[in-house]
Formats: structure tokens, C-alpha cells, sequence
């Protein structure tokens, strides 16, 4: 009897040693795929997304619809279907495919008003677990009563003066400023004198840092339970209101925190460095498992300072006196101008870490789907951050000191 149980402990410990660390084998083929959409190679990119989900049996969702549109781009509607249907049993609604106009993509229109009737024949609605439901509503209920606490907060008045003399809620700015309000309804919104307005100030804030408490403690519980890390339908849903979405609530609460830290006496940021830290740790078990993608982890952790500065701006310049201008700047209007938010070598250093611990792609990749995602990409969800500007300047000097560094692409 004692072997039996000492070899049933070896086969678990062996099952649990088995365990795929994500990092290292799903997302590199998802890197993979990613590089080939960027270059349109959608064959290519097919190929390397069915190497990835035959390592699992529950693909991120934003992976199932990255490799449906790449089929789509093929004309392949047959092929896509096996992706689709894993989409609909996954809680994606047809809704959401039809706003984001994937089906455009090859004249696939008709193809899917056809199978639309099967999609929905196939799709079960995303059910939290009664832990998550509860939790979530008490923090929707809190993220409420901090909206509450912003149209109440005060805009002393009269604008300039020092120091000012009354206040009005912001609540009733649009409405004292209109040219319909009277001056007697005017004057019953101006009566709240300063002192009025510290004190209420005063109260309220303690109130919101005992709300803000709450969620911590709400939050860290959360973390607890590995289906609140499941990144689910997060980047496909783009036009949902993330009631239930552990990472809007967390985004929500840390910005609105954070933004007062050093502005306002008293103001800490929203989670210690204990805290935080546990939240990065909870945040790469959740992608090494394979329920996150390494871009929505690092965009919830206190390491996406470095990550959030890698990107690319595309620019078309104006220039106020060409007069004095060199060959160069004989058809700047007619090219677009490309420049990279280049790291430091500290900085290059302290990604390669964090690539590491979260399993992100290289600088050299992230680069290349932030070039991609300037203006070619309409449909993959690749988590860019890059921008298009127009920019006026006043000589010919200054401009050259913007294109310093930047590629020359001609339309």
C-alpha cells in the first residue's frame, strides 16, 4: 500500500513539474503569428497560430481573434468557422464581431450572414463564479460613489481672483455659465463660501480614502482567485461598459488615486510597494499559466513605465517660412516621417527583465507591430500605442531638429 501511494505521489509531482510555463512555448508562436500579420503573410501567420492553440485547450480569446480575421484575409470563411465557434462557446457575442467589421475583410459579408444563425446556436453567455459576482458588484457600487464624489467636488470662483471668494459644485459648472440661467438662479448655485468648501473638502476626503481602502482590500481578495486573471473577452469586448472586468476596475481605481498623488496633503500611492509587488507576481503566474497575454499583464503592473514608452509617431510637417529650405524639404508635404521613442541602455537593459519575467515580445518585434499599427492595421488587436500627428513649424531649422532620427517613407 505504501508504494502505491508513493508512486501516485511521484506521478503528481511529475504532472505539476509537466506544467508548460506559456511564456516559453504558447507566445512565442503567438509572437510568431503576430510578425507574419505584420509583413501580411497570413499563411505563414495561420500556421504558427495553430502550432500555438494545439499547446492548450482554451486560447486567449484575443488570439482566436487575431487567427479569425487572418483567415478571413485569405478568404477562407471554412477555415475560420473552427476559430468562430470556439469564440461563441467562449461568451464572445456575434454583436461584438459585427462592430468591430472583421467581415468586410475579403468579402466575407454573406458568408457570415449565413453562419450567423449557428453562431448563435453555438454561443454560451461568460458566467462568473458567485465569489467574482459579489465582489464585482460591491466595487461597481464603490467606483459609483467615487463619480458621486467628483460631481460634488468644488470650482472656486470667481475664476482668477486671489483669493477666491465662493465656489460651485462642478456638478452645476454647465448650469452657472449658461446664458439661460438668471442671476437670481445664479446666485442660489454661487453659496458656498471657502470655508464651507474646506471643510466639505475635508470630510469627503476622508470618506473617499476609506472607500479606496476598501476596494485595496477587495482587490487583493480577488487576486486569490484565478479566474479574475482571466483576461477573457477584456480586448474584444471594445464596446462594453467592463462591469465585471477585474483590470478596468483596477485601472479605474489606480488612475483616479494615483493622478492626486503629490498634489494633495496626505495623498499615498493607491497600493504599498508589499502590495504592488504582490500584484506583479499574481499578474506573471496569471501569463506563465497561460490566462493572460503578456501586454495586458504588463499594462497592470508597476513595471509598464519602460514597456508604455516603446512606440512610434508618425508626423507630417508644416512649415511656416520654406523660403530658406533646403532640396530635402522640396515635397515634405507628400512624406510621412516615422520616429521611435528610442530607450536608453538602461532602460533596453531593464526591458530585457521585464520581457523575461512576462514573456514579452523583443524591442525589435514590438517595434515592428507599433510600425504596423500606425495606419495599417484596421482589425488585429496587436495592443500598439502608437500615434499619428501634424505638426506646424516656424523654419526650416526647427524641423530638422524633429526629423532628427526619424525614417523617410514616401506615399
Amino acid at each position: 500500500m505504501r508504494n502505491i501511494f508513493t508512486i501516485l505521489f511521484l506521478l503528481n509531482t511529475i504532472g505539476l513539474s509537466a506544467q508548460q510555463d506559456f511564456r516559453k512555448t504558447y507566445f512565442p508562436f503567438i509572437n510568431k503569428a503576430e510578425l507574419h500579420l505584420v509583413k501580411q503573410e497570413y499563411l505563414e501567420a495561420s500556421q504558427a497560430y495553430f502550432s500555438a492553440f494545439s499547446l492548450t485547450k482554451t486560447p486567449l480569446i484575443r488570439d482566436l481573434y487575431n487567427a479569425t480575421v487572418c483567415k478571413l484575409y485569405q478568404n477562407d470563411f471554412e477555415g475560420a468557422k473552427l476559430y468562430l465557434f470556439k469564440m461563441a462557446q467562449r461568451g464572445v457575442k456575434a454583436e461584438t464581431l459585427e462592430q468591430r467589421e472583421i467581415f468586410e475583410v475579403g468579402y466575407n459579408t454573406e458568408a457570415w450572414r449565413n453562419f450567423k444563425p449557428s453562431y448563435e446556436q453555438f454561443y454560451e453567455p461568460k458566467e462568473l463564479n458567485d465569489f467574482l459576482k459579489y465582489h464585482f458588484t460591491n466595487l461597481d457600487i464603490l467606483r459609483k460613489m467615487i463619480f458621486e464624489f467628483g460631481a460634488e467636488s468644488f470650482v472656486n470662483l470667481p475664476n482668477g481672483a486671489n483669493p477666491p471668494t465662493h465656489a460651485i459644485k462642478r456638478k452645476d459648472f454647465s448650469a452657472y455659465f449658461s446664458n439661460e440661467t438668471t442671476a437670481e438662479d445664479r446666485a442660489k448655485i454661487l453659496k458656498y463660501t471657502i470655508e464651507e468648501v474646506e471643510k466639505e473638502t475635508k470630510d469627503s476626503q476622508a470618506t473617499k480614502e476609506d472607500i479606496y481602502n476598501e476596494v485595496k482590500e477587495i482587490l487583493l481578495l480577488i487576486m486569490e482567485n484565478p479566474m479574475a486573471l482571466n483576461e477573457g473577452n477584456s480586448q474584444v469586448e471594445t464596446f462594453h461598459t467592463h462591469d465585471h472586468d477585474l483590470f478596468s476596475f483596477l485601472s479605474f481605481f489606480t488612475f483616479n488615486r494615483d493622478r492626486r498623488v503629490g498634489r494633495a496633503e496626505n495623498i499615498s500611492s493607491f497600493m504599498n510597494e508589499t502590495e504592488q509587488k504582490y500584484i506583479d507576481e499574481k499578474l506573471q503566474d496569471a501569463v506563465y499559466q497561460g490566462f493572460l497575454s503578456p501586454q495586458m499583464a504588463i499594462s497592470q503592473s508597476s513595471e509598464k513605465e519602460i514597456p508604455e514608452k516603446i512606440k512610434v509617431t508618425s508626423f507630417t510637417l508644416t512649415i511656416e517660412n520654406s523660403s530658406e529650405c533646403g532640396k530635402e524639404f522640396d515635397d515634405i508635404e507628400n512624406i510621412r516621417f516615422l520616429k521611435k521613442n528610442v530607450l536608453t541602455s538602461e532602460e533596453q537593459k531593464e526591458y530585457k527583465k521585464i520581457k523575461d519575467k512576462y514573456g514579452l515580445e523583443s524591442l525589435e518585434d514590438r517595434f515592428k507591430k507599433e510600425v504596423f499599427g500606425i495606419d495599417k492595421n484596421k482589425y488585429f488587436i496587436l495592443n500598439t500605442r502608437s500615434s499619428v500627428e501634424s505638426s506646424v513649424v516656424p523654419n526650416c531649422e526647427v524641423a530638422q531638429k524633429m526629423l532628427a532620427g526619424a525614417t523617410i517613407i514616401q506615399d
